[in-house]
């Protein structure tokens, strides 16, 4: 019965998604040609978020809600559990964000589209100069007003232990002058496990803890970064106690 069930969701959800990315992906494209800024392009994609989260049986909670800053941008650093932290995260944060992806995700039709219009920055990871024309273009999206969330991890848990904390996102918020905020994912990885097709629906927390200032006088030696992975760890602790974050 459990696996009868999971072949329903699992099915269920690609069906979703790719009729989700046809549709809205091309509302997004449409936007964008009334609203050059992308903001309209990055509403529909998070409405094309909250869809597959809540259509999928995915229920997303939000703590630390009053951390979130509503007059400025910010740098939301993330632990990466599975792809449901990105739709969790993108459909239920309420301000504007602009992705930074891998640029082949750009080239899949409609959703790679989709986000074109919107403004997401594509990154080859393996290009150092590319890299370099990516970060230039995050801090430029920072400066616009828009805010950003990084996995400084570099790529998804397998089991849900942090890994160590790459230093691009404490580069992008000393050079654009902005805060961050840690940013706690639990329960993703168990709806989609890494190296797995096979969705199990279930409960995705996102916990946001205050803001955190980096300067650009002041050379970090990673102690800010590793204050951020260490409040991350704590909440993932304080979680699995059944303690409030």
């Amino acid at each position: 019965m459990s696996q009868l069930k999971s072949f329903y969701h699992t099915v269920k959800f690609w069906t979703l998604i790719i009729s989700l990315s046809i549709l809205l992906g091309t509302a997004s494209v449409i936007a964008r040609l009334f609203d050059g800024s992308g903001n309209s392009s990055h509403n529909i994609a998070r409405l094309w978020c909250r869809l597959l989260c809540q259509l999928n049986g995915v229920k997303v909670e939000i703590k630390g809600i009053e951390n979130l800053l509503t007059d400025r941008p910010q740098i939301f650093v993330s632990n990466h559990q599975g792809y449901f932290d990105i739709f969790a995260l993108s459909g239920y944060l309420p301000v504007q964000i602009r992705w930074v992806a891998k640029s082949s995700l750009f080239k899949i039709p409609f959703m790679g589209w989709a986000m074109t219009a919107a403004g997401y920055i594509p990154v080859e990871r393996g290009d150092r100069k590319k890299s370099y024309q990516a970060f230039i273009q995050t801090v430029e999206k920072i400066k616009e007003g828009n805010s950003i969330i990084i996995f400084p991890e570099g790529t998804r848990s397998e089991d849900g232990t942090i890994g160590p904390f790459k230093k691009g996102s404490n580069l992008i918020a000393s050079r654009s002058n902005s805060p961050m905020i840690p940013v706690t994912i639990i329960g993703s990885g168990d709806i989609i496990k890494k190296g797995s097709a096979i969705i199990h629906p279930g409960k995705v927390q996102i916990i946001l803890s205050p803001t955190v200032t980096t300067h650009l006088e002041k050379k970090d030696d990673g102690e800010i970064l590793n204050s951020i992975r260490e409040t991350i760890l704590e909440n993932q602790r304080l979680a699995a106690a059944g303690k409030e974050c």
